[in-house]
């Protein structure tokens, strides 16, 4: 913790200095613009006093030569009075220029100083004029007059007041430039002082870290000594285990030969067995076809027998018995051949439209004699959206026939067996409802196997072949839908068949 706490200080002080000395540079960049222009500002000063001062001199130098030819009469005065006369003009425009960003400056030397040299200038000039016309006496006057020392003391004092102000300017930007190297001093002492700080600690985190670093790899080298102690323990355990998978691969190699050689023997038993149910297959609709006819004819004859009317009672009971006999077996027969050939593959689906309506009316009128025979009554409800549904009739009238002689089977006189059709989002949903006896949950699971016997008995004594579920669960796959059930003991069953659209 106190290592973190001091490395995260070192990188806190060492990015203080970099930015300290990225802000120090900037500023000195700054500052040495600042000093830059100071400077010349003061150079400027320094140039605008000179040429103060130097057309001050060139004002004097005119009037001393004037007064000295005008005295002597000597013409050599008049040099330095030339000379000074044209060093004026442009002394006075180097003037305006120096100062022409300084507008205080300016004034003065436009609104004061230059009308105040110009009148001097047409002075001196006048008394050349009159000392050159032989009028030396009037010249004298002239020079004699308090006019022209007026001028001059104008003159003097406009000069001295541009260079008091340019005084001023440059005491002022002197001290801005102290003010400038003493901050740059101390932004620069502050940062080489923060920099040297950072550095002293970081230089003793490095030494502490790498003694902690060294006394690292020393336990560095301690484990990776026992690592390899372990790696080779490891590599001895591994050639074991090689060793040992070897034998295991042998062992699995012979076991894959004998389970080769074993379903070998199950694809020869699984194609005898294929060819078994083949043969049964065959038998079953040939025995099933064969027994059709005999039975047929013994139904017909029975009813033949029921037509001559010698019967006497129990004769009769007897041949009722037969006659139900048959039909038994006659639906037996039926059931078998139906399985049979859904089985074969041999079934064929005709897909046409069919009317609900009519379907249910069709299902009413063949059962409600049957429900009311058995005091149950049968209820039929239709509830779709459209009344078409495209299938294969036969198959759904078989379906429904058989759900429905069940419900009707296995209910007690005095119940109600309900059939509804509905629409879903994509199918046709049509629930065989009954209030019998109700079927085990473990039950559920096995309602579609062939000859399946189960807990509920028909309540009547109806027969049963345990073949109509099987029949329906194949009828339904074949039209490509679905088949469920739920049940309670004591309440009934309800059957629900689901066919696409």
């Amino acid at each position: 913790m106190a290592h973190s706490k001091r490395f995260h200080t070192v990188r806190f002080l060492l990015i203080a200095s970099v930015l300290l000395t990225v802000v120090s540079a900037f500023i000195t960049y700054y500052n040495d613009q600042q000093r830059k222009k100071t400077t010349e500002l003061v150079i400027l000063t320094y140039k605008v006093i000179q040429a103060s001062t130097t057309l001050f001199s060139h004002i004097k130098d005119m009037e001393t030569g004037q007064r000295g030819f005008i005295v002597t009469g000597d013409s050599i005065f008049l040099e330095p009075y030339f000379q000074a006369e044209r060093d004026i003009d442009p002394q006075l425009l180097s003037l305006q220029e120096l100062v022409r960003d300084n507008p205080r400056q300016l004034a003065v030397v436009n609104q004061h100083l230059y009308p105040i040299l110009h009148q001097k200038r047409r002075e001196m000039d006048r008394s050349l004029l009159l000392f050159g016309k032989r009028r030396p006496d009037s010249a004298s006057y002239f020079i004699a007059g308090r006019i022209g020392k007026a001028h001059m003391d104008s003159i003097r004092y406009w000069i001295n007041d541009l260079i008091d102000h340019e005084r001023g300017l440059l005491e002022t930007r002197n001290q801005h430039l102290e003010n400038i190297y003493f901050f740059n001093d101390v932004v620069r002492f502050a940062s080489f002082g923060l920099i040297g700080i950072a550095s002293f600690i970081a230089l003793i985190t490095l030494q502490k870290k790498q003694k902690e670093n060294e006394s690292l790899f020393t336990a560095l080298q301690q484990l990776n000594d026992e690592l390899e102690n372990k790696v080779k323990e490891r590599t001895r355990q591994l050639e074991e285990e090689k060793h040992h998978v070897e034998l295991l691969n042998d062992n699995l190699h012979q076991n894959l030969e004998e389970v080769r050689s074993l379903h070998e023997g199950l694809q020869q038993a699984n194609q005898s067995l294929v060819r078994a149910n083949d043969e049964k297959n065959d038998f079953l609709g040939i025995a099933t076809h064969d027994l059709k006819a005999p039975i047929a004819g013994i139904s017909a004859l029975v009813q033949v027998m029921k037509l001559e009317g010698n019967l006497d009672p129990k004769k009769l009971n007897y041949v009722d018995h037969i006659s139900e006999s048959c039909e038994r077996m006659q639906r037996l027969i039926s059931d078998l051949l139906d399985l049979n050939r859904i089985e074969r593959g041999t079934s064929m689906v005709t897909v046409e439209p069919v009317i609900i309506s009519n379907l249910l009316a069709r299902i009413n009128t063949q059962y409600q004699p049957i429900a009311k025979k058995k005091n149950i009554t049968l209820k039929i409800e239709n509830n779709v959206d459209e009344d078409v549904l495209i299938t294969d009739p036969d198959a759904l009238l078989q379906i429904l026939d058989n759900l429905i002689s069940n419900a009707i089977k296995f209910s007690f006189p005095g119940k109600e067996v309900k059939v509804k059709a509905g629409s879903g989002t994509k199918d046709i949903l049509f629930e065989v409802t009954d209030q019998g006896q109700g079927l085990y949950k473990e039950e559920l699971q096995r309602l579609y196997g062939k000859f399946h016997k189960l807990s509920a008995r028909p309540t009547a004594g109806e027969s049963s072949s345990g073949l109509g579920l099987s029949i329906v669960k194949e009828l339904v796959q074949l039209l490509h839908g679905e088949i469920s059930a739920t049940s309670k003991i004591g309440e009934g069953t309800t059957f629900t068949v689901s066919l696409p659209k």
